[in-house]
Order: C-alpha cells, then structure tokens, then sequence
C-alpha cells in the first residue's frame, strides 16, 4: 500500500510538471504560438495558441500576426490569461505602458475586463 502511494505521489507530482512547461510563457517555448502585435497603436499584444483555434481563424490569425512569438515582457502592465472574445476566441491578452500618444492602461481597468471576460488577471 505504501509503494502504491509513493508511485501515485511521483506521478502527480511529474504531470504536474509535465503541464507547467507545457503552458510555459517563456520565450524560449514560442513554438505553436502567434502573436499580434499592437502596442505602437493599442498599447497591447495578443498571443494565439494555434492549436486550440478552428482552421479558419488559424489561417486568419497566422496571415496578420507573427507565429513562433510571444509578446515582449518589457513596459507590460499586466496581462489576462485566457481572456475570451465574443466569438469564443481564447487568448492571452497583454497590456503595456509608455505608448506614445496613449494614455497607460489602468490595473483596475484591465482586471474588470479580464474578468468580465472569464480571464484571469496577473499584474507585471
């Protein structure tokens, strides 16, 4: 009973890791990602996980956004995890500061959209 156990525990705790690097944000695990850049015009940045999009808006994401790239880290605010568009699209969205001609986004702001919109929020 005890080895039996001790083999679950190791189990968990190895898909527990397993799943950590697989939805790693780093910029070395880029592969299968697409990203939009808008932050000269919106102050944000958009990344894809192509393989949980319909063919359709992969082949649209993939034609206007750069694929194998992540939104930079640097000037971010804070981003929203797994935000959901109207059209049940799933993204991570990011929010920067220091775009010219635009304000800064606001924390407050960003949380209540993100949760508005089943994401989860996290401050940079």
């Amino acid at each position: 009973m005890k080895k039996t156990f001790i083999l679950l525990l190791a189990t968990a705790f190895l898909l527990t890791g397993l799943i950590g690097i697989t939805y790693s944000q780093t910029p070395d695990n880029a592969r299968g990602m697409a990203m939009c850049d808008r932050i000269e015009k919106q102050g944000m940045c958009e990344e894809y996980r192509l393989s949980t999009l319909s063919a359709a808006d992969r082949q649209l994401i993939t034609k206007h956004c750069t694929t194998d790239a992540l939104c930079p880290a640097e000037d971010r605010i804070g981003q929203c995890l797994r935000y959901r568009d109207p059209d049940d699209i799933i993204f991570d969205k990011h929010y920067y500061r220091n775009v010219a001609n635009k304000a800064d986004w606001e924390p407050a702001f960003i949380e209540e959209t993100c949760i508005n919109n089943n994401g989860r929020y996290e401050a940079n």
